[in-house]
């Protein structure tokens, strides 16, 4: 490639000589597009799948790893297999959109049947060989001389450690996968029974017969208790604070209840036709989706009506699961507004409270000995284990050092203690300062009106758009421009002013107790938030330019054809044609891969 300097002249007209010295000569070879490219991964849950087949599929000539410390795919799904543990979204809802599974079995799903459906998605796309399982990612670092991203991964098998590079890094940690496990003065070194989480629940623990404390009355710890209650000899139940229990998901549709928390099942019949007839499969979806769209959505509004509502439906129901007991009711209802806290159906926990095997012990807990809980009042509860169903460490942040391009640690700008406090996202999708770098499902990334799939999958097609960008137009990197981070986080901080979750509660939706800083919602709907991602704003970044295109950006024009002229393939050289009458204007001429 070589460029020249003519010799200004007067004469509006060049002649060959003079524009041969204006001349730029680029690579003489074909313009490649698809430059090959190293895609990493954390995380082997739907996020780390749903991206894994998504850029497997968007980006070509992509070679992707995908690293997960757990023995199964899954993430949430795989780590969590307590018994009780199911979704309380509906599964038809709580599946990839473009991977329709017809044979569910019930309305609200086990969890064993989730991470099956998804690694049966993983073994579809031939990607199975991609995730190497029980590897931990221990940092990652930002080489700005490589552009690329140095990940220290730890094989849990052998204690080896390895280093993977990629160009480009996706953190699709999870937002609850590191267990809490609560600080209690001798629960980890004093106490002689079992101690388990939820989430990490041993494989051979028999509960039947067992006298058991059960700490937490979140999702898990209303799952758990009604599916073991009938067989254990005793239950001490721990509630720090009350919370609301819910009707399951659009409840006057698809109902779960006591006896029944997975709703009706699928008859065979009912599979059958929706293998048989796709259209009534598709209605059958949409009404799912639509109690998604239409809720309404002033509910959300701290004091509205609509939450004054929302609150008396729930005190209803909450009422009739306790048979009517209104003393009963004022031991368990919050005084915090619904929504505060993410919403938990439960169905069969409030039936569970009254069972005489069961103590709802509201005293705060002083310390643990070697046979059991000792509560403040003094008193000494024994039991044979300790269940702590107290659900996860703050997952907005990321769980190992994230190393940028100015040489911090993600964590020191994010972290609670950290110079920021919390996850200053842009479009709750990267990090401004850490170039090719992704999250997945994190701060800002839940918009109302869609399931986490359909969020991830809008999430996995934004980044692939990114990755095409840099590999087809002689770019090695992209970066969030810093005042576009702080705008779109200036909007995040106005749109919820007046949200039900600046209400007097704690809850892993927002940095801390009270009126403090949103984490999980977008600003606003899934469509909202679709729309704005569907064309990735460009002049939002940084673009770093290949070191062959610093003297000229258009370095990637080559010789002026391209790999498909080269390959000559009629098909692929007349792809622009169409069957009459099957052509669609609105998407004529935009596709990626036309």
């Amino acid at each position: 490639m070589t460029k020249t300097k003519a010799t200004p002249t007067t004469s509006p007209v060049r002649s060959a000589t003079e524009l041969q010295g204006l001349c730029y000569f680029p690579k003489r070879e074909p313009w490649n597009r698809h430059r090959p490219v190293k895609v990493i991964i954390t995380g082997a849950g739907i996020g780390g799948i749903a991206c894994a087949v998504l850029i497997s599929q968007k980006v070509r000539n992509a070679t992707i790893r995908i690293y997960d410390r757990l023995s199964k795919v899954g993430g949430t799904w795989a780590a969590n297999v307590y018994p009780g543990v199911r979704c309380d979204v509906p599964s038809h809802s709580y599946q990839l959109s473009f991977e329709p599974n017809l044979d569910w079995s019930e309305y609200y799903p086990k969890g064993a049947e989730i991470q099956q459906y998804y690694e049966r998605v993983v073994a579809k796309y031939g990607l199975a060989d991609n995730f190497s399982l029980q590897h931990e990612v221990l940092k990652a670092e930002w080489l700005p001389n490589e552009s690329q991203w140095k990940v220290e991964v730890r094989d849990l098998r052998t204690g080896k450690t390895i280093i993977d590079l990629a160009d480009f890094f996706i953190n699709s940690q999870g937002r609850i996968s590191e267990p809490q496990i609560p600080s209690i003065p001798g629960l980890r070194d004093t106490f002689k029974g079992e101690l388990i989480h939820t989430a990490r629940w041993p494989k051979g623990f028999d509960h039947a017969g067992k006298r058991l404390a059960v700490i937490g009355n979140g999702a898990s710890g209303q799952q758990l208790i009604p599916n073991i209650i009938n067989d254990v000899a005793h239950i001490d139940h721990y509630v720090r604070s009350k919370t609301w229990v819910t009707p399951t998901f659009r409840s006057d549709l698809f109902s779960a209840r006591a006896g029944q928390p997975g709703g009706p099942k699928y008859s065979e019949q009912e599979r059958k036709k929706f293998h048989d007839d796709p259209s009534a499969y598709l209605e059958h979806r949409r009404k799912f989706e639509l109690a998604f769209h239409l809720s309404d959505r002033n509910a959300d509004i701290l004091g509205s009506q609509a939450n004054e509502a929302l609150r008396k439906k729930i005190t209803e129901v909450m009422l009739e699961r306790l048979g009517g007991d209104e003393e009963w009711l004022a031991r368990v209802i919050p005084d915090y507004a619904p929504g505060c806290k993410r919403l938990t159906p439960g169905p069969g926990y409030l039936e569970s409270l009254k069972d005489p095997k069961l103590d709802y012990i509201t005293e705060g807990i002083s310390h643990v000995k070697e046979a059991g809980i000792v509560t403040r009042d003094g008193k000494v509860h024994e039991v044979d284990a300790i269940i702590t169903a107290t659900g996860f460490k703050q997952g907005f942040n990321t769980l190992f050092p994230v190393i940028g391009k100015d040489s911090i640690d993600l964590r020191d700008k994010w972290g609670p203690d950290g110079e920021i406090g919390y996850p200053e996202t842009y479009l709750g999708v990267m990090a401004p300062g850490y170039p090719n770098y992704f999250i997945v499902l994190q701060a800002q990334g839940n918009a109302q009106g869609a399931s986490a799939p359909l969020q991830i999958e809008i999430t996995a097609t934004y980044i692939a758009k990114c990755i095409r960008k840099v590999q087809s137009q002689s770019y090695v990197s992209l970066d969030p421009r810093e005042d576009a981070v702080q705008e779109f986080n200036d909007i995040v901080n106005g749109f919820f002013q007046n949200s039900v979750t600046h209400d007097e509660c704690s809850s892993w939706f927002k940095q801390g107790p009270g009126a403090t800083r949103m984490l999980i919602a977008w600003p606003g709907t899934y469509h909202h938030r679709a729309d704005t991602l569907r064309d990735p704003r460009w002049e939002d970044f940084e673009f770093k330019r290949a070191r062959d295109s610093r003297l000229n950006r258009f370095e990637f024009f080559g010789n002026g054809v391209t790999e498909r002229d080269r390959k000559g393939d009629e098909q692929d050289l007349t792809n622009y044609l169409s069957l009459v009458g099957d052509i669609d204007l609105a998407t004529l001429h935009e596709a990626w891969n036309e």
